[in-house]
Parts: structure tokens; C-alpha cells; sequence
């Protein structure tokens, strides 16, 4: 195939993905039938629930885009939990091939269905009706299939672009949407930097600067740090030591890499999905006991928002890797191949020294994922400096630029591979 050929076709598939986001970003600012899109900062102030709401959707309007891709993120995860549990649905992913993805890949779409029907309900009933006067039971089912309509295409759309072959699709939507929120963070920024000395003002954005360009470095170093578990082969051990030296290059190549951070965003947003239900409950509580003389309230609220997110972060760290990873298939395929990892036997000893090792650096990778998390405070505390809300968002961002750049190289490395053959 002809370069100029592999450049049309990779036009076609970037125009076809940025016309899809498109799509995702115009469903936001659609409203739903008799409800104003800024329904979420006006009721905020009233009631505690709204910022619950706006934590669930990732979104400041009320659009028929609104809860987006989190319900497709929240059931995908949930299918890969039930997968570990149930044997059934183990047996689809691993013995039926492209028809048992299939079928996962359908209980999903169905799982995702149900959670937006109870996420758009909730919205309904809980949050819309105390805010807006003509509210009937009709409003709330057009609000329901609404907002469930939107998700579906979020979800459609997600699945569309995956199908490229240039990136995660659900990523690409999450990119896309903390990125149409920089010119909001842009703007805030700003108005804080209003009456501010022209030192003053360039000593800040130098020193925000300075910081996310430090932070951005650390979270590539992040993403593509693994650490290397050599296995060696029953030849390799079956030869003598004199042998062995020559070999000593092709002892050092065979390796198992396991990545520092194996889930990504995803123990992330599981994490702040649950910690969001386990919060706001005694949110509630504290604000309805705003008469009762308690000073240490606040301050111990915040403490258990804090402890709590921690904690999820790097339990869910430990459990996604465990649950990607599976150490007795690994250690079972091991020994199917007759590898075997330097002075550990094969069998359980080796289940449990890959559980231990992975674990390990899930930890670390889940203490990293809670550093990202809460450094907004500090840096808001120290340098009065808030781009980015959410400095996760960074390593949504860096991750899926790292991941669709390498997905674009390769799909040109392949292509012209396919045309230097066919010559």
C-alpha cells in the first residue's frame, strides 16, 4: 500500500473520531425538556445533593449529555469484577473466543442501560423536582429517557471510535470533556489574577507553569515504569554454567513486565464513584446539624473524606491489578510453556510470590494515584494556584495522548508493512 494511501485512510479515521466527540460535547449543552442547563450551580446552594449529582456526570449542565460515558465506565467495571466472581462469564472471556467477548460485550451495554435508567431517575425525582415548579410525573419520564438516550450514545459513540484502532474510546470522551473545561479553569484563573501587580501576576503563572510541567514529567515516568520478573526456560536451565555464558544476553531478555500502574484511571473512578455514595450521606447530616454548635465537624469531615479516598484509591489499585493480571493463569501458563522464574518453583510458589510482587507495586501505584488526587489542596493551599481542578485529570490526558500516539505509529508501522509484502 502506497504512503499516500495510509495517510488518506489515517485522515479518514481522525476525522471521523473528532467528529464523533463532536457529537459528545454538542449532547452537553442540549437541555432536557423543561429543565435549565445550569439547574446543577443554581440548586447547589439549596441543596447538598446537586454536587453529588455533578460528581456522578462529571458535568456542570444538565444536558441530555450529561451522565455521558460513566455509566459504560461504572458497568465495564463491574462486568470485569463479576468476571473473577462468577465462572460462567470466566468461561466466556477465555474458552469462546470472539463470541464469548461478544456476549460480555452485550451484558455490558445491558448493565449500562440499567445504570443510566437509575442515575436519570434519581436526577428525576430527587434532584429536578424540588427546584422547578411545573414538575409532573410526565417531566420526569421525559428527563429519564433524556438523559438515558444520551448515555446510550455516549456509549455507541465510545464503541464507534475503539473500533478505529487509534485509542480507547471511552478515554477519548473523558479527554475530550476535561479539556472543553480548561477555558472555564482559564477564566477563573483570571478573575484571581484581577488587581494583581504585573510581578505578582507573572511570578504565579511562572510558578504554576513550573509545577504542571513537573507534574506531567513525573506521571510519563509514571505510566511507563514496570518492573522486570526474568523466567527462564527448562533448556536454559538444563545446560551447564559454561554453556550458560554465552547465553547470559538471551537470560537477561526473557522477562515478565509488570506495570507500576496496571489500572490506569480506572481504580479512580471506581474509587470516587464509591467514596461519592459513602461521603455525601453525612454531608447531609453535617449540613442539617448547622445549628448544633459543633467546631470540629468540618475539620473531621475533611479528615474522613480524606481517609476514605486513600484508602479506596489504593484498595481498588491492588484489587483492579489483581483482577487484570490473574497471577495463577500466569503462573499456570508458565509452566505450560516450561518457564519457570529463578529460584521460586513452579505451581503455588510461584501464584504467590506474582500476588505478593504484584500487590506490591499496586500499592505503590494506588499511593501514587491518592498523591494525584489530593494535590490540588496543597497546591491551592500553597500557591493559591487552581488550573487544573483536579490534578487526575493530568493523568487522564497525558495517558491518553501517550496511548493514542503510540496506537497512530503502530497502525502506520502495520500498514506499511502490509503494503512492503504485497511488493
Amino acid at each position: 500500500m502506497k504512503i499516500s494511501e495510509t495517510t488518506t485512510l489515517l485522515q479518514t479515521k481522525i476525522t471521523k473520531i473528532l467528529t464523533l466527540l463532536l457529537l459528545v460535547r454538542l449532547g452537553l449543552y442540549i437541555p432536557v425538556p423543561n429543565v435549565d442547563l445550569d439547574i446543577f450551580a443554581q440548586g447547589q446552594a439549596l441543596n447538598p445533593m446537586f454536587g453529588f449529582a455533578r460528581s456522578l456526570t462529571g458535568s456542570s449542565f444538565l444536558g441530555i449529555g450529561a451522565l455521558g460515558i460513566l455509566p459504560y465506565i461504572n458497568s465495564s467495571i463491574i462486568i470485569q469484577l463479576l468476571t473473577s466472581v462468577f465462572p460462567t462469564l470466566e468461561r466466556l472471556q477465555k474458552e469462546e473466543g470472539e463470541l464469548g467477548r461478544q456476549k460480555i460485550s452485550r451484558y455490558t451495554r445491558y448493565l449500562t442501560f440499567v445504570w443510566a435508567l437509575v442515575l436519570s431517575a434519581a436526577i428525576a425525582f430527587f434532584l429536578v423536582k424540588p427546584v422547578v415548579f411545573n414538575w409532573s410525573f410526565g417531566l420526569a419520564l421525559k428527563i429519564i429517557l433524556s438523559l438515558t438516550t444520551g448515555s446510550l450514545l455516549s456509549m455507541w459513540f465510545a464503541e464507534l471510535i475503539t473500533e478505529e484502532s487509534l485509542g480507547n474510546g471511552s478515554s477519548m470522551i473523558i479527554f475530550i470533556n476535561i479539556v472543553g473545561s480548561i477555558p472555564n479553569s482559564f477564566g477563573d484563573f483570571s478573575k484571581k489574577l484581577t488587581g494583581s501587580s504585573y510581578l505578582e501576576t507573572t511570578t504565579l503563572i511562572g510558578q504554576g507553569a513550573l509545577i504542571y510541567l513537573f507534574i506531567v514529567f513525573v506521571i510519563v515516568l509514571f505510566q511507563d515504569a514496570y518492573k522486570k520478573i526474568s523466567i527462564v526456560s527448562a533448556k536454559q536451565l538444563n545446560v551447564n554454567y559454561s554453556a550458560q555464558i554465552p547465553q547470559s544476553g538471551e537470560l537477561k531478555n526473557s522477562y515478565i513486565p509488570i506495570k507500576l500502574n496496571q489500572g490506569g484511571i480506572m481504580p479512580l473512578v471506581f474509587s470516587s464513584t464509591i467514596a461519592t455514595f459513602l461521603y455525601y450521606p453525612l454531608q447531609i447530616f453535617a449540613n442539617s446539624s448547622a445549628g448544633i454548635s459543633l467546631g470540629f465537624l468540618p475539620s473531621l469531615m475533611t479528615a474522613y473524606s480524606f481517609i476514605l479516598n486513600i484508602v479506596l484509591v489504593i484498595f481498588f489499585s491492588g484489587f483492579y491489578a489483581l483482577l487484570v493480571l490473574k497471577p495463577t493463569d500466569i503462573s499456570q501458563n508458565l509452566a505450560k510453556m516450561a518457564y519457570s522464574i529463578p529460584g521460586i518453583r513452579q505451581g503455588n510458589q510461584t501464584t504467590q510470590y506474582l500476588k505478593q510482587t504484584v500487590s506490591r507495586l499496586a500499592f505503590m501505584g494506588g499511593l501514587f494515584l491518592a498523591f494525584l488526587a489530593f494535590f490540588p489542596l496543597l497546591l491551592g493551599n500553597i500557591f493559591q494556584f487552581n488550573l487544573f481542578k483536579n490534578v487526575t485529570s493530568l493523568l487522564i490526558l497525558v495517558g491518553v495522548i501517550t496511548d493514542t500516539t503510540a496506537q497512530i505509529r503502530g497502525y502506520l508501522i502495520s500498514r506499511n508493512y502490509e503494503g512492503f509484502k504485497k511488493t
